[in-house]
């Protein structure tokens, strides 16, 4: 057959579709579809990333934009349920603190109560406080007003306050007679510690769901009476829906030497007592002169409303009840002549106060002083003086003769002789000696005390 006439095809010069790497043309195989789905998830990464920057970006901008009044109304909603009516002050916020400067505080219910904070620091659990640091602290109480309304506070409140953690520096607790009037008594610099309350001895434990005291301790508190430092010593409190206690000179309020408890119902009453203590630790603790004393004191002190005093206007009612107090170690300045009338070592005191509406007086009345055979009855006061105060007591009593015969008798002759005078002046004498002594002090300087007395002579010899 004769060859074509056609000339042959020219090798074409299109390579046609490029295969894919490590694959046959025409794609649509594992590897393909593989390749495609990682390229998609990294740009839903990056999109969703891009995302969640802006959401955020914009919940910052809108929190530092509009966040301030909404975090305001949180925190004062939240202090209100823990029954603190609060006044936030500037507020600074972070992503896990909101942080607080000049706030002020009152307790809701609770009149004559005020504070105020200059730092405080709220830790944020979600949008919840988990704990507060607070710094500065500065709490004043006007008049008793303000303690009678404490444990009612603590029945409602107190659980759900005492459940946030709070730790505090620089705390200042200042006390006035009343609002407006200049501070009486003030703690000061001392470190505030919780911890678990003490049980009263003997008392029956609180029942099932019952609300337990709330308890802490100012440790070395200076204790700051009408402005003048007295004493450096930690102070505890223990706070209940009946009842708030003070101790000084402990950590624990029931058992510090120096101890007040209040109790505001059924009516309002207060007591104060000093367990056995030498009176040169008490001297320390009120900033009082006993020099080189080895006396060793103690006394109650109860305090109810006067009678017809109102129960409305607390802080500008009299107050009344009795005070009991011994001296061991201690017995009134004599000749010695009258060692067979006062003897032992103990010198006993017993009044009834009645303090003034305004707190600058104290009316002693019914004044009993009492060392072994010398009985003393009278009248006395105690004025404020600024951080100090003045007393003064008249007392008078009367020794039967042949007591004083007798006593001055031995105090001459011992032995038979001496009993045996004593036993001829008791048979022969007849009538009393008429005794008087002024008592003047000043509480810094008890020691200082002058005593001054007198006696007047009704002997007669028995016929």
């Amino acid at each position: 057959m004769a060859p074509s006439s056609r000339p042959a095809p020219l090798p074409s010069t299109d390579p046609g579709p490029e295969a894919p790497p490590g694959g046959a043309a025409g794609g649509g195989g594992p590897a393909d579809s593989s390749g495609a789905r990682r390229g998609k998830r990294r740009r839903r990464a990056v999109i969703a990333a891009v995302v969640v920057v802006t959401v955020l970006a914009a919940a910052v901008a809108a929190l530092l934009v509009l966040g301030p009044p909404a975090v305001r109304r949180h925190i004062i909603a939240e202090a209100r349920a823990r029954g603190v009516a609060l006044d936030p002050g500037a507020i600074d916020l972070g992503l896990d603190a909101v942080r607080l400067r000049g706030a002020r505080f009152s307790l809701v219910g609770v009149r004559g109560l005020s504070g105020t904070v200059a730092r405080a620091t709220i830790e944020l659990r979600g949008l919840s406080p988990a704990r507060i640091a607070a710094d500065g602290v500065e709490l004043t109480l006007a008049g008793i007003d303000a303690l009678e309304g404490l444990p009612a506070w603590a029945a409602q409140h107190g659980r759900r306050a005492a459940a946030l953690p709070l730790t505090t520096s620089r705390i200042r607790i200042g006390f006035r007679d009343r609002d407006g009037g200049p501070e009486v008594f003030a703690l000061a610099d001392g470190a505030l510690q919780g911890r678990a309350a003490g049980a009263t001895p003997g008392a029956a434990a609180p029942p099932p769901g019952a609300m337990r005291p709330e308890a802490g301790v100012l440790k070395q508190a200076r204790v700051l009476w009408a402005g003048k430092e007295i004493a450096r010593t930690d102070v505890a409190w223990s706070m209940g829906g009946d009842a708030i206690a003070l101790g000084f000179g402990g950590e624990d309020a029931l058992t510090a030497p120096l101890r007040a408890e209040l109790r505001p119902r059924p009516s309002p009453s207060a007591a104060i007592a000093l367990a056995p203590t030498p009176l040169s630790a008490v001297g320390a603790l009120l900033g009082v002169d006993v020099g080189a004393s080895k006396m060793v004191v103690s006394g109650t002190l109860d305090l109810r409303l006067a009678e017809g005093a109102d129960r409305t206007a607390l802080s500008e009612a009299p107050l009344e009840g009795p005070i009991a107090l011994t001296v061991k170690g201690f017995t009134l300045p004599h000749p010695k002549e009258l060692d067979g009338l006062l003897f032992g070592d103990t010198t006993t005191v017993k009044a009834d106060a009645r303090i003034s509406a305004d707190r600058q007086r104290v009316a002693l009345g019914g004044v009993e002083v009492a060392a072994g055979a010398l009985k003393l009855g009278g009248t006395g006061t105690i004025q404020r003086d600024g951080a100090d105060a003045t007393i003064g007591m008249d007392l008078s009593g009367s020794i039967p003769c042949s007591l004083l015969a007798g006593s001055a008798a031995m105090s001459h002759l011992t032995g038979a002789v001496g009993l045996l005078a004593r036993d001829l002046v008791s048979r022969t004498l007849a009538g009393t000696v008429a005794v008087r002594a002024r008592v003047d002090a000043r509480a810094s300087r008890l020691t200082a005390a002058r005593v001054t007395p007198s006696a007047i002579l009704r002997c007669k010899l028995r016929l």
